[in-house]
């Protein structure tokens, strides 16, 4: 099935805490800053996209427009300077500084690549971000809600309904699937478990293309049948910045 982690001195408070505070105040409840929600820890890794917020002297997102299935999160990493992934409802505050309004639906706060705390992980609930939303998003910093190249759009897809059968002939599994994808991109991964661990610890899991390439909508795993030790696959959408 497809749904199978101090001794303070003045001079010093004065010049870390406040900032510590300002790059995390503007944070959604959904996200969590310098870690993950707990519902995200308890999701497969491989479920888990990843933006980078800007990528050298580059003011972009890496992929800018970020494919998730219904109740998926997202792993927000700065590459580069300091970057924000803010909703278009949330506020321009370029400190970070204030609460995060009642529209903003997802704001991971300021993260800076040199700091101990370069990642946000945001969690998508699927009542607030359904199937088929296309929710733009930017960076306070360097963009504003219409301007500025720092900009990018949130997609949820459908969820992948995946079917896994047995072909007794050639000892191999066969996996089929429908959904995911949006209008011009129905792309797909497929995520292979070889060590038994329904998690997908990325040191025992393959990222594979489907039959035909990455627009195919099946996978044959040759010989899987022979293997005495479980196999687990995940179908997922395939990024932009993916080969």
């Amino acid at each position: 099935m497809r749904r199978l982690a101090l001794l303070l001195l003045p001079a010093v408070a004065t010049t870390v805490s406040v900032p510590a505070l300002a790059q995390s105040e503007c944070v959604t409840p959904n996200c969590l800053f310098g870690d993950a929600p707990t519902v995200c820890k308890n999701l497969a890794a491989v479920r888990t996209a990843s933006v980078q917020l800007g990528s050298g002297p580059s003011l972009v997102f890496v992929p800018a427009n970020p494919k998730i299935e219904p109740g998926d999160c997202i792993r927000w990493t700065s590459g580069s300077a300091t970057h924000s992934a803010s909703g278009n409802a949330c506020d321009d505050d370029l400190a970070c500084g204030s609460i995060a309004p009642p529209a903003c639906q997802f704001d991971s706060g300021n993260l800076d690549a040199l700091s101990a705390t370069p990642s946000t992980t945001c969690f998508y609930n699927p009542v607030t971000f359904p199937a088929d939303l296309a929710e733009s998003y930017y960076c306070r910093i360097h963009a504003t809600p219409t301007a500025g190249t720092m900009r990018g759009t949130l997609r949820v897809t459908t969820p992948i309904v995946l079917l896994v059968n047995k072909d007794l002939g050639t000892n191999s599994a066969k996996l089929s699937w429908n959904g995911g994808g949006v209008t011009g991109d129905f792309s797909y991964k497929v995520a292979r478990q070889n060590a038994g661990d329904p998690r997908f610890p990325p040191a025992t899991t393959g990222t594979l293309n489907p039959d035909g390439g990455t627009l195919g909508t099946t996978f044959t795993d040759l010989g899987a049948l022979g293997n005495p030790t479980p196999r687990y696959y995940l179908v997922r959408n395939k990024q932009t910045n993916e080969p």
